[in-house]
């Protein structure tokens, strides 16, 4: 009875395993559709140094933009933490070397507030803006950059957390929170013309992932647009399940690639084999919800 009970059990796992390795290889999951996108924060490092590991200057960030195009990155997001606009005089040259030196696309973010800041990075190689808080104070602005330049050149970022049971829209780099309904200001941004969407989640790493993923499948049901997401990826177990049960285009992290966890081609590798582990066990988590 006892190895009767092993065997079922192993037939169990093996068909299981079966199932989702067939699961993840149909059309509807196939990853070589699925972007990889991993994120630089940069500052100008002419001014001492930054306050941050995962903050680069200039010089440094383009060294590991191209180390990403080598490992196979599908596209980049460089957002700029310099606060003080006299100190992003050399922005325009980084700018340049790197879209210059890069064959795949880049988006461009940080202090962009109005069509003039557009303008000025338009003219100096940058093809995709992306705009956060700013959009949030003045929607008028996605509007305005759309019927210039076309959808194809704005990216709108969200940043989220889920707030006494909804899905609030926050500013500032996720610090302050608005009574804006997340899935109302999705529809806002693509109504207005967004032409993609990245939805980062302010949390403490993809822990309370079926929260996460709920609210992502919501978000790319309703969209009609490409829609990204950043929500602390750990290990590239994550990966998968974020592209299988959630339907989004493409994940964006700056640390996971940064730290070097995982190797951008190693990565895709372990995506179109379509293996995952049958059972994951995870450490217990606080409250993923915010109640204050």
């Amino acid at each position: 009875m006892y190895y009767f009970l092993l065997l079922k059990q192993e037939f169990g796992r093996l068909y299981q395993a079966a199932l989702i390795r067939l699961f993840l290889l149909s059309p509807m999951h196939d990853f070589s559709t699925k972007r990889i996108i991993p994120s630089i924060y940069t500052t100008d490092g002419q001014f001492g140094p930054t306050d941050s590991s995962h903050v680069l200057s200039y010089n440094d960030a383009l060294e590991q933009a191209i180390r990403y195009e080598a490992e196979g990155a599908d596209e980049l997001i460089v957002m700029d933490v310099t606060t003080i606009a006299e100190r992003r005089r050399n922005l325009p040259r980084f700018l340049k070397d790197i879209s210059k030196t890069l064959q795949i696309p880049f988006v461009f973010g940080g202090s962009v507030h109005t069509i003039g800041d557009v303008e000025d990075l338009l003219k100096v190689g940058v093809k995709r803006i992306y705009v956060n808080s700013a959009a949030v104070r003045n929607p008028e602005l996605i509007n305005k950059i759309t019927r210039t330049h076309g959808s194809e050149a704005l990216l709108v970022a969200i940043d989220t957390r889920l707030t006494f049971g909804h899905w609030k829209v926050y500013l500032n780099g996720g610090k302050s929170r608005t009574e804006i309904d997340l899935l109302n200001w999705v529809e806002m941004c693509q109504l207005r013309g967004a032409g993609e969407l990245l939805v980062s989640t302010v949390a403490r790493g993809y822990n309370d992932h079926e929260v996460i993923n709920s609210i992502l499948k919501d978000i790319t049901t309703q969209s009609r647009v490409p829609v990204l997401a950043s929500v602390g990826v750990q290990k590239k177990e994550d990966f998968a399940e974020l592209f299988t049960e959630t339907g989004i285009d493409g994940i964006v992290s700056a640390h996971f690639f940064l730290d070097e966890k995982e190797k951008i081609s190693d990565l895709k590798t372990f995506l179109k084999t379509g293996v995952l582990p049958i059972v994951q066990e995870l450490p217990p988590q606080e409250n993923f919800e915010e109640n204050a």
